[in-house]
Formats: structure tokens, sequence, C-alpha cells
């Protein structure tokens, strides 16, 4: 009678033990989860994995994708091999799932991880995982919260110089800036130049800090005369490792600015042949002038001064520019500095069209540099200005000139480019 009454007792307490520990148990709410749950009939118990990373409340930004979910795998009484079931959802109930994966191989050294699919950025998620055991699933870890940030997208730049079909010498690539969205961080520009219109390989390569408003990179490699190059420029944001598209593919004609073949304008016809003594050390624009210097100004050997007809007080050298009007270089020397003047004392770089080149400057009259625009600064020992009759022959002193630099212009920006014998060291 004992032996059926504890038989019997038995059956009770199963029965009971069944009804408290379902085949799958319910999920975790807000406030925990069941630690492990227990399959009656199988005799198996499997814990919850505890969830590793991402982090409680981290904020990841949306170039960190793919992300990956790590979990300390959970412990089960049965021997067969476990998998594990991930989710995320945009809710903290599992309502909306935005991203699922079942039977993901347990790993090994305690952790298992799974690199899953991209999610939308700006946003919050929820992840959680459970493990499984043959038929039987344990209880899933409580929840986390992570948030993934705003996309960043970049556009393809716009070339600006040359234009596609155009010709450029030593000189700058320029670009319009890249569109973008999203909280981007400091963006550089990568130019290339290429022989080939599909860029099998490149000639020139240089990343660059952006400008404002748009960005230009020296190219200071020598070229093939006469040859057609082509080019293009990428904008990247490494801080949020992104690159953004190549912009269109344009070509070039090589052609070497070549101060012999340039039309001088109401200044010394022969000026590409006089002696060049010297070197221009130093460029700077901003809004109100552009300042350049050479290493013959001042010190020692510094070109003399002297005193043209009419005038009561000493010269020492005049400044002037080219510019390519129409594939034709055209130069001419306007300002006029004595020994001491100021190198700022030249003309905002935006009205120079109004205070250098008027009237008397023939194809140059009126002419305005646009930002980025290609051209070439020079200095003359003397008097250059109006001397369309002067000659090397008929120099009354010194008849020596600098090299002419080629520079992007800007009319608003500060920019400063510094060279050693006349070799561009610093740009921008």
């Amino acid at each position: 009678m004992r032996k059926g009454l504890a038989v019997l007792a038995a059956v009770v307490f199963t029965a009971a033990c069944s009804k408290s520990a379902p085949m799958r148990p319910s999920e975790a709410a807000a406030g925990g989860a069941a630690a492990a749950s227990a399959d009656a009939r199988a005799s198996v118990t499997i814990t919850a994995p505890q969830l590793v990373s991402p982090a409680a409340g981290a904020r990841l930004a949306f170039a960190q994708q793919p992300l990956t979910l790590t979990i300390k795998n959970a412990v089960a009484t049965s021997a067969r091999a476990r998998t594990y079931t991930f989710q995320v959802a945009t809710d903290g109930d599992f309502k909306n799932i935005a991203y699922s994966k079942e039977g993901v191989a347990e790993g090994e050294s305690g952790q298992t991880s799974l690199v899953i699919d991209k999610l939308a950025g700006d946003r919050d998620y929820f992840w959680r995982a459970l493990a499984v055991s043959g038929s039987s699933e344990g209880p899933f870890a409580p929840a986390r919260l992570f948030n993934v940030g705003p996309e960043v997208v970049l556009q393809a730049p716009v070339p600006i110089s040359p234009a596609d079909g155009g010709q450029l010498g030593q000189g700058s690539l320029v670009t319009g800036n890249a569109s973008r969205t999203g909280p981007a961080g400091p963006i550089t520009y990568k130019f290339e130049v290429s022989s080939s219109s599909g860029f099998g390989s490149t000639v020139f390569s240089r990343t660059v800090a952006e400008g404002i408003g748009q960005t230009s990179a020296i190219m200071d490699v020598k070229l093939t005369t006469g040859n057609i190059y082509y080019w293009r420029v990428q904008a990247i944001d490494a801080t949020n490792n992104i690159t953004g598209p190549f912009s269109v593919t344009r070509s070039f004609k090589y052609v070497p600015f070549d101060l012999s073949q340039a039309v001088m304008e109401n200044s010394p016809k022969d000026f590409a042949d006089w002696p060049e003594t010297a070197k221009i050390t130093s460029i700077q624009f901003n809004r109100y002038y552009f300042a350049v210097d050479f290493d013959k100004r001042d010190g020692p050997g510094r070109w003399p001064d002297m005193t043209p007809p009419g005038w009561s007080g000493a010269l020492q050298y005049t400044l002037g520019m080219c510019g390519n009007l129409g594939g034709t270089w055209h130069c001419a020397a306007i300002v006029q500095f004595w020994h001491g003047r100021t190198l700022t004392d030249s003309a905002p770089p935006s009205w120079v069209h109004a205070e250098w080149f008027y009237g008397r400057w023939g194809a140059l009259n009126g002419w305005q540099p646009q930002d980025g625009e290609l051209v070439g600064l020079f200095v003359g020992s003397g008097n250059l200005r109006d001397g369309g009759d002067l000659t090397r022959a008929t120099c009354p002193a010194v008849c020596e000139r600098s090299n002419v630099a080629l520079v992007p212009w800007s009319n608003y920006g500060d920019e400063s480019y510094v060279y050693s014998l006349g070799r561009l060291l610093l740009g921008r």
C-alpha cells in the first residue's frame, strides 16, 4: 500500500513539474528573464546566454556596420550540440523584427558571434538571443538597446578645371566640393591622372584636404607635351570610413606653360629672353590682397633701384600676371613696387579686372580670373608697365626676371604657397 502511494505521489509531482516548465518557455519580460528552462520530457535544462557586445546603450556609427553580435554561450544539461537564435528589433517587445537568424552554430572559447545585415541608420534597436539544444529551447536573454547613428553619404565631386578637352600645363586640378548628407567628418579629395580613360595605371595621384567651396591639387609631375590625359577625383571621409564615388572622367591636353609662346600685353615683347635670375618664394591670397615675394626683393644682391622718366623717386620692380585666354597665354606686368613698398599693395584678388586689367592691356582688358583658374605670377626688374617698346637691348638698368609661378586663383579664400628655388614646398 505504501509503495503504491509512493508511485502515485511521484506521478503527481512529475505532472506538477510539467505544468511549471513548458516545452517553450515564455520570453523574457523587460524586468528580467528566467535563468533557465527545463524540458520535462527530455529532462534538459538550458540557461539563457549572456549578451556581450554591443554593450547596453552602445552608440555605433553607421559606418561601423556590418555589426557583430556576441554572446557568452549558454549552459545545458544535454550533450547535444547547441545552436542559437539571434533577434534584432526596433521595439522592446520584438513585434517589429529588423533582423533574425536561427541555427547559428555555437562558437568556441565560450562565446558565439554573428555578423548581421546592415541596419537602417539614425535609430534605436533592441537585441537578444536564446540557445537551442535538440528540440529544446532555452529562455531569451534580457534584451539590450543600442543605437545606430545616421548614415553619411558622399556624392561625386564635380570637376572644374581643366575643362573637358581643355589644356593644362604645370598647374592645378580643381574640383567643386562633394555634396554630403549626415554628420560627415573632415573630407579629403583623391585626384588621379591617367594616360588611359580606363585608369589602368595612374601617372599622378594626390590626396588633399578640402578647401572652401572647391578643392585643388597642384600637379607637379612631368607629363609628355601634347599627349591627352584623363583625370577624376573622389571624396573621402576617413573618420567614418566612407569613400564616395569617383567624379565623371575628363580629358585634357598637356601643354606646359612656355613664356616664349605667351603674348606680352603692353610689356616687353622679349621678356622671355631676359635672364631668369630670381625665384618666386611665396604667394599668399586673401580677400583684400595677394602678396607675391621673391628672393631678390631685399637683402644683399637685391635688384637695384631705378628712376623711370618722369618719376621723382626710385622704382625697383614690377609685379605681373599671365592668364590663359582661349588656349593662348597672355601676360602683363602691372603693379610697380619701389624698395620697401608693402607686398600687400596689390589689389583685392576679386577686383583685378578693374584695378589691373583695363584699357591698355589688350586681350586681358577686363579679365577676372575665376576661383581655381590657373594663373602665372612673376616679377621683373625695373619699370615694365607700359613697356611695350622696351627690350633687353634698350633696358636702362638691370633687365632680369623671375620664374613664372603657376597657381590656382583664389578670389576670397586664404591660400598660401611657399617655394624654394622655384619648387613648391607648401600649398594651401
